[in-house]
């Protein structure tokens, strides 16, 4: 079962409804009242807690974004699937930044996705497959280096033998033709964002 991590973004668009969650800082100002078991950060966005809610306090100045500190704790509590909120919203080196956890998340060993009411995002190696819904876009973008993506399945555009690179534009807006998608990852790694039809 996933527990969700929620971020300090401006607006959340959906409703956080997984019965653990951890908060990043101003992140909890989203889910005040529901099963916060943990709010991790500098406090800079955030003023106060209930006392029955454990905070572990970073300073200000830190290497390391309170969302990335809260992925450090859900590894080290043995979370191994993450719905993160809050992700898509904002500033926009944030939002780069937190397409950068879904690969952190995955280094720690936790399968994480970014949530918002519309989109879904995905980081892929080996085997992929999900449930996008039938007339969802799909796009597939490599991260971190080139990635070669094949044997695409419930896509309209076929992602065959097909060498992507971060500075390529190819992969974007493919559309689902079934319920469920899936292709393989041979070489490096891709972002998935499916848009719900």
């Amino acid at each position: 079962m996933p527990i969700a991590l929620v971020l300090n973004a401006p607006e959340l668009d959906t409703e956080v409804k997984e019965d653990a969650i951890i908060a990043a800082d101003g992140g909890y100002r989203h889910v005040e009242g529901k099963n916060v078991i943990a709010v991790i950060g500098d406090l800079d966005t955030l003023k106060r807690i209930p006392e029955n809610v454990k905070l572990i306090r970073y300073p200000v100045e830190k290497n390391a974004t309170d969302g990335e500190l809260a992925i450090e704790y859900a590894a080290a509590e043995g979370v191994t699937e993450l719905n993160i909120y809050g992700g898509l919203g904002g500033k926009p080196e944030h939002v780069a930044g937190n397409l950068n956890l879904l690969a952190f998340a995955f280094g720690k060993g936790i399968r994480a996705k970014l949530v918002t009411r519309d989109y879904t995002v995905y980081y892929a190696t080996g085997t992929f497959r999900v449930r996008a819904g039938e007339g969802a876009v799909v796009s597939v973008f490599a991260h971190g280096g080139e990635a070669l993506v094949d044997r695409s399945e419930g896509l309209y555009y076929p992602l065959e033998d097909l060498t992507l690179t971060p500075s390529s534009s190819r992969g974007i807006s493919n559309v689902a033709t079934a319920d469920e998608i899936a292709f393989e990852v041979k070489r490096g790694a891709v972002l998935v964002f499916v848009r719900r039809a």
